[in-house]
């Protein structure tokens, strides 16, 4: 288990921004190129930092609602949310558990409390001494950063993406290296925003997940009205 704790993952993002006297016009979709990335070795060993992979992304916005609190949960509009998880409940209001999936012909469809679903789909919740497994769809909108990881297969030079959700077993499974962002230009709502951004994502398991692997990245963004940006790759990198 203290493996598993140390093999997880932290995200650190640092944003820079320009600006010119005369706005340019950009279209309200994010748009991004590949910049740069960086392998930093820290060393090995439990108490060693965590290595980390320093991606660097340019960033055109046309109004510039680009960024997300790191606490903002909730829902802006009908169609709009930034929360983790959405319950499902029933008609009575309650939520559904893994026993009305069980007892419940409504809920028969739902998957199975094993792995990979077990962190995806079901969450084991203890209130006041009484567990229960609720029911619950990640949402694809929580995070404005997507990274990827794709991996080379040797034998015929594709690249098939690696699952982190897949790599560690309950209760640290459903991990990934999505992320966010902050908001950009608080005080210019609006206005046409270009930059970089710097995403750095640490592990202690690269090595030992990738040591003689070759990768990609794949990234997107999306800003605050859920607009996607082009979806970019980086250029094949060892560790």
């Amino acid at each position: 288990m203290r493996l598993i704790r140390r093999l997880l993952l932290f995200v650190i993002v640092v944003v820079g921004l320009s600006a010119c006297f005369d706005p340019p016009e950009y279209p309200v979709q994010p748009q991004i190129e590949f910049e740069s990335i960086e392998f930093k070795e820290y060393g090995s060993g439990f108490d060693s930092e965590p290595d980390s992979l320093i991606l660097v992304v340019s960033f055109k916005d046309g109004d510039g609602d680009l960024g997300l609190d790191p606490g903002e949960q909730g829902c802006i509009s009908e169609t709009i949310c930034y929360n983790n998880k959405f319950y499902r409940r029933k008609l009575d209001g309650n939520l559904v558990t893994y026993k009305d999936k069980r007892t419940d012909p409504n809920f028969s469809s739902l998957p199975e409390f094993v792995k990979p679903f077990n962190c995806i789909n079901w969450e084991v919740r203890n209130d006041n001494n009484v567990i229960d497994t609720l029911y619950f769809e990640l949402n694809p909108d929580h995070y404005n950063i997507t990274v990827d990881f794709l991996v080379k297969n040797p034998s015929n030079g594709t690249f098939e993406e690696f699952d982190w959700t897949k790599e560690f077993t309950y209760p640290n499974c459903g991990i990934s290296f999505d992320g966010r962002f902050p908001i950009l230009f608080k005080d210019k709502p609006g206005s046409p925003l270009e930059g970089n951004i710097k995403y750095s994502m640490g592990s202690l398991g690269f090595k030992a997940l990738f040591s003689i692997k070759t990768l990609k990245l794949r990234i997107q963004i999306k800003d605050r009205a859920l607009n996607e940006s082009n979806i970019i790759e980086t250029p094949e990198f060892t560790l």
